[in-house]
């Protein structure tokens, strides 16, 4: 007892002066208050309403302006900047336009079967930020609609090799693919809404508030919440990949294993009739020409698999609402189940996209074509591409028609065709 005092008097507790406490508080509320400026949460609101507020827009009536059309577009508008007094010092907030509104808006009545006002249903709630999607820094945001099939996913492309190929040759050439298709005939991702921003801001300058977006149909919606469902990003396996091959397991980050490519695993197979493959190869062999007269590769195929038993909510734009479509629908499965292989018992796009049930009769597959924005031709994939040459091919280094060969060589290997059906 007598060595603890003794221990205490040689080193007297100190106390913070009056100043000092005052000085602490200040600074404790200070940061208390500018803490959520910077916070990611913040930034993800701030973000999600600049592009709730865009969609919105002109979406009130569900008329359908056919007053212009994809050619009266100017593509060079989003590459377009203003200064504007009031927007430069905003950090977070953006004002979002439409690219080419009345195409897109056409592409969704007419061809994506998505009204005006199923659209604006699908935009009552807030958007919710997803995260590990993959390696290109993008931010994700999904809706979360009144009712199950109102799922869309915004993407923000953040890198300018990318969003320069989307505007000045991806967008026109896609509009008119999609029209040359009727019916949406096709497994690309279904793009409903493109937005920009002209206005130059502080955030642009510092890099956290990108100027570029895109609005896509989500395939797979809640797949999380189906029990046994399970989804692939599937890419050709023969490619050398640097963060895949290069770098340990142990290394990598949870974000990083998520960017890369999967592949089935040997005791899985995607299990078809023959009708069912004649079609998704059909349609693969064409989106998959589209794409290499882009000059485009390292595009993925989106696989999603589903209990049958599930029965996992339509995507947006393909449920079957009406008797006729049920009909229609019933008609076609009886044609598969003769045999009838003529043009019109194939399964379409919207098939493929909806989902087909497995030749075993025990899952639902549903198909989709993403992440076709790396062309060749741009600055960035070039340098890459020649830098490239001392490494093995990769999926971003190899040449569009070769891609396109090991991703249609991927289709075959995965796919188990049940002979007679």
């Amino acid at each position: 007892m007598a060595e603890q005092n003794e221990s205490r008097a040689e080193n007297p507790p100190t106390l913070a002066t009056k100043d000092e406490r005052r000085e602490s508080k200040t600074v404790v509320a200070i940061r208390e208050v500018i803490k959520p400026l910077y916070s990611k949460d913040h930034r993800m609101s701030i973000t999600a309403d600049s592009v709730i507020r865009a969609l919105k827009r002109d979406l009130e009536s569900d008329t359908t302006n056919t007053g212009s059309s994809n050619t009266d577009w100017d593509w060079s508008r989003p590459f377009q900047t203003r200064w504007r007094f009031t927007k430069l010092p905003l950090i977070y907030m953006t004002h979002l336009e439409r690219a080419a509104p009345t195409a897109f808006q056409q592409l969704r009545n007419q061809h994506f079967d998505i009204s005006n006002k199923l659209y604006l249903q699908c935009l009552t709630s807030p958007l919710k930020p997803l995260s590990n999607l993959g390696l290109s820094g993008s931010t994700f945001f999904h809706t979360d609609g009144p009712s199950s099939n109102c799922g869309l996913l915004v993407k923000s492309i953040n890198r300018a090799f990318e969003y320069e190929f989307m505007h000045e040759e991806l967008l026109p050439a896609y509009l008119q693919y999609i029209e040359e298709n009727p019916g949406a005939d096709t497994l690309l991702t279904r793009i409903t809404d493109v937005l920009w921003s002209a206005d130059l801001t502080l955030g642009q300058a510092l890099n956290v508030s990108p100027r570029h977006y895109m609005v896509m149909v989500d395939m797979l919606g809640d797949i999380k919440a189906i029990e046994d469902a399970k989804k692939w990003d599937l890419k050709p396996t023969g490619f050398f990949e640097p963060t895949r091959d290069l770098i340990p397991d142990v290394v990598k980050s949870e974000a990083t294993k998520s960017g890369l490519a999967d592949a089935l695993d040997a005791n899985i197979r995607v299990k078809l009739t023959k009708i069912q493959f004649e079609s998704l190869k059909r349609i693969i062999e064409r989106d998959t020409s589209f794409l290499e007269r882009k000059e485009v590769v390292d595009y993925s195929l989106l696989l999603g698999r589903f209990p049958a038993s599930s029965s996992p909510p339509p995507p947006i734009g393909l449920g079957l609402a009406t008797v006729s479509d049920h009909v229609s629908h019933g008609l076609s499965r009886i044609k598969h189940i003769l045999h009838v292989a003529d043009l019109e018992s194939l399964p379409t796009g919207d098939d493929l996209t909806r989902g087909v049930l497995s030749s075993d009769g025990k899952w639902i597959y549903r198909f989709s074509i993403v992440d076709f924005l790396w062309n060749v031709n741009k600055l960035v994939p070039t340098v890459m591409r020649t830098a490239g040459k001392v490494l093995p091919d990769q999926t971003i280094t190899t040449e569009p028609a070769r891609y396109r060969k090991a991703f249609l060589e991927m289709i075959e290997e995965y796919v188990d065709v049940e002979e007679g059906h």
